[in-house]
């Protein structure tokens, strides 16, 4: 039943996509045997620049042969989107350690007409990368997204406890730094593809506070959300914290199991918030009946096949 639904869903994105492109090119995609989303010869935007996590999160779904728009911030990246520039646009979503990255997830909420459609889990391998011939002793600065910097966390504390942590907008814009600078007192935590894109070395492996460290990510689009039986459902629910109760007793009688439930303040009123909720094997038959209650605002953002 699984595999139809992704062959039915890889078909819906051959006729959208068929109906869409960037300038003059044509979109155009293709699957495999499993029915899940093979190449693609579109455009998508993502948290740049080269050589971040985000993009071989980006690749991993769509493959190697549409074009890709790193951009320097996750606004940028769904502005992209957002002003028809491409067809999707790929952004972080909630890490093992680190938690939910509450900015982008704020990005998510205040754009409407935004849709899921597919959701990508990447394991994540941080490493130090440094300059050639930068010694672990000649490092006074680290730069790193806060997500790197919090999951190297431990490792920084045993190892670098004087140096100075330097937050900047993603882990890859962390190595560039470091590839640009001439002083050889600075580092990065970074991927190993980072290093390999900026000629730095890698001088210490699985900095992470664990193994079992991953991020989740996802697949946005301006196009209809999927409203069939699929992986995962996300949907927003804004009302009073003391309502809540109403809604996930709610949420239960539906027999839809919670994967996440994240809280934003709507900025109006206190006590008022915005729940961001991920259910597993959900679709828009079981959302309406939730979205009825009278106590909540409901946003539907899709049902979608994870990768």
């Amino acid at each position: 039943m699984k595999n139809k639904i992704l062959r039915l869903t890889a078909v819906i994105l051959m006729a959208v996509l068929a109906m869409t492109g960037c300038g003059s090119k044509q979109a155009e995609v293709t699957v495999d045997n499993s029915g899940i989303l093979a190449t693609f010869d579109g455009t998508v935007s993502y948290l740049g620049p080269e050589g971040t996590y985000t993009e071989e999160a980006t690749r991993q779904f769509f493959g190697t042969e549409g074009d890709y728009l790193p951009q320097k911030t996750v606004h940028d990246a769904i502005l992209q989107l957002l002003e028809g520039n491409c067809e999707y646009a790929v952004i972080p979503q909630e890490n093992t350690i680190g938690g939910p990255v509450y900015d982008y997830l704020d990005e998510l909420l205040s754009h409407e007409n935004l849709t899921i459609k597919g959701e990508v889990e990447l394991p994540i391998r941080q490493a130090l990368l440094v300059a050639q011939g930068t010694e672990l002793q000649d490092i006074r600065i680290v730069y790193s997204h806060k997500q790197g910097i919090t999951q190297g966390k431990d490792w920084l504390q045993k190892n670098l406890p004087n140096a100075e942590i330097v937050e900047v907008s993603s882990t890859a814009e962390g190595a560039k730094m470091v590839s640009e600078g001439d002083a050889g007192d600075c580092a990065a935590i970074a991927s190993v593809g980072a290093a390999q894109v900026y000629g730095l070395s890698v001088l210490s492996e699985n900095i992470q506070q664990n193994e079992d460290n991953k991020t989740r990510f996802y697949i946005l689009s301006t196009k209809e959300a999927g409203t069939g039986k699929s992986d995962r459902m996300v949907f927003s629910a804004t009302g009073k914290a003391g309502d809540l109760p109403k809604l996930l007793e709610a949420i239960a009688k539906s027999h839809l199991q919670i994967i996440s439930i994240h809280d934003r303040p709507e900025k109006t009123t206190l006590g008022r918030y915005v729940y961001l909720i991920e259910c597993e094997n959900g679709s828009y038959s079981e959302y309406e009946k939730i979205s009825s209650l009278p106590e909540f605002t409901f946003y539907y953002f899709g049902a979608f096949p994870i990768r």
